[in-house]
C-alpha cells in the first residue's frame, strides 16, 4: 500500500507517521463520510485514533482511498468536537 501525504496534511504539526498510527490503530472508522472536495476526487473517509504520541488528542485523519492501493492523506488534526461525538465523547474527555 502507498501512502501519499499531502502538504495541506502536515499543517497542523502531525506527521505521516501520526496519521498512519491513528489509521491503524482506529477508534473510529467511516469509509466514504463526506463529499469529494472536487468534482473528480474520490469521496474522503475518516479515522478517528490517537497519534503516536500517548498525550496527545485523539486525531481525525482524512483520506481519499485510491483503488488498487493507494491512500492520499490530506487531513490531519486534533479531533474537533463534531467528530468526537461519532464516538460518544466531548472533547476535553479523551
Amino acid at each position: 500500500m502507498a501512502i501519499e501525504f499531502t502538504e495541506s496534511a502536515g499543517k497542523h504539526g502531525f506527521t505521516e507517521a501520526d496519521a498512519v498510527h491513528a489509521m491503524s490503530n482506529a477508534r473510529y472508522y467511516e469509509p466514504k463520510f463526506d463529499e469529494p472536495r472536487d468534482l473528480s476526487s474520490i469521496r474522503p473517509s475518516l479515522w478517528i485514533g490517537p497519534s503516536l504520541d500517548a498525550r496527545a488528542p485523539l486525531l481525525e485523519v482524512m483520506a481519499e482511498v485510491i483503488p488498487p492501493r493507494t491512500v492520499r492523506v490530506f487531513h490531519v488534526m486534533r479531533a474537533r468536537e463534531k467528530f468526537l461525538a461519532r464516538l460518544g465523547i466531548e472533547e476535553g474527555q479523551q
